[in-house]
């Protein structure tokens, strides 16, 4: 059953301005008309889901569902300037969450936006899902622990966004991929994901990989970097491989030995599950960290 709720509000930001006729036009220019609104449907035989999020700005969280939901969204949003979009295709399998821009009033200033719009995006635990996520600007977090992560697709802009794996998937995936802008980006437990692959993208910014977790396979990654900042924490347990395509971009090999072109962690030969990265990066810097196994 698909239930969808809606509340209104208006928010008013009143200007010191030197006359009534200015005060009257910033608040035309400056008026926010709030919405809220809430989809939700229950788990009713679903083998996967797959789902699509499109979210330019504000803050977005992502995180399991209570049983026995297969998804809740909830979003709020400025009337004025976005339209939303919650859809569900049952023979598919498919859910498709945006918040889409109209066209922006002249003068309307965007961290507002980025402050009070608000997105919140639960998935079931137990049905296998693939994940499509675009975020723009604002802040993000993504709790993924626990889980049915078969696929995650994750892109963003000029944000801040911190994605997590807490706890073990609770299936294999079959690729992590991630991208970040000029961003801030932190990635932790991804050893809980279980994938086979790991892809990273970034531009511009200062970039976390934590690959802490419950390994229970070998994998491969790759990490491509512009211009920025790349600090791998890797547990003491995995064996490593590190192959770095770059000629411009420091790196702290502490920990790894170099062997031909490639440095290898010195339990390479005897580890049981291993992980090879390879490393493209034009400018910036490569920090290892090396944490205690969880």
């Amino acid at each position: 059953m698909l239930r969808i709720h809606t509340r209104r509000g208006t928010r008013g930001t009143l200007l010191a301005l030197a006359g009534a006729a200015a005060i009257g036009m910033a608040d035309l220019a400056e008026a926010q008309s709030w919405r809220a609104l809430t989809a939700s449907r229950q788990t009713w035989g679903q083998k996967s889901l797959d789902v699509e999020v499109e979210y330019g700005a504000g803050k977005l969280t992502v995180a399991p569902a209570a049983a026995p939901l297969l998804y809740q969204v909830k979003l709020r949003y400025d009337e004025d300037r976005f339209s939303p979009v919650t859809s569900y295709d049952a023979a598919r399998g498919k859910l498709r969450v945006a918040v889409q821009s109209r066209n922006r009033k002249k003068g309307a200033k965007m961290d507002r936006v980025h402050d009070e719009a608000r997105a919140s995006v639960q998935l079931a635990r137990e049905i296998p899902v693939a994940l499509d996520l675009h975020f723009g600007a604002g802040e993000a977090d993504l709790e993924l622990g626990g889980m049915s992560i078969r696929r995650l697709r994750l892109a963003t802009g000029a944000s801040e966004t911190r994605v997590s794996f807490g706890s073990p998937n609770r299936v294999a995936a079959e690729s992590v991929t991630l991208q970040a802008g000029a961003a801030s980006f932190r990635a932790t437990g991804l050893g809980n994901a279980r994938a086979a692959h790991f892809q990273f993208e970034g531009g511009v910014g200062e970039t976390v990989l934590d690959f802490s977790g419950e390994w229970n396979r070998s994998a491969t990654a790759t990490v491509r970097m512009g211009l920025g900042s790349v600090r791998l924490r890797l547990p003491r347990g995995l064996g490593v491989k590190v192959i770095k395509e770059s000629f411009m971009t420091s790196f702290d090999a502490d920990g790894l030995v170099k062997r031909g072109d490639a440095f290898y962690s010195r339990n390479w030969d005897r580890a049981t599950h291993k992980l090879t990265v390879t490393i493209e990066a034009a400018l910036g810097s490569i920090d290892v960290d090396w944490i205690d196994d969880h």
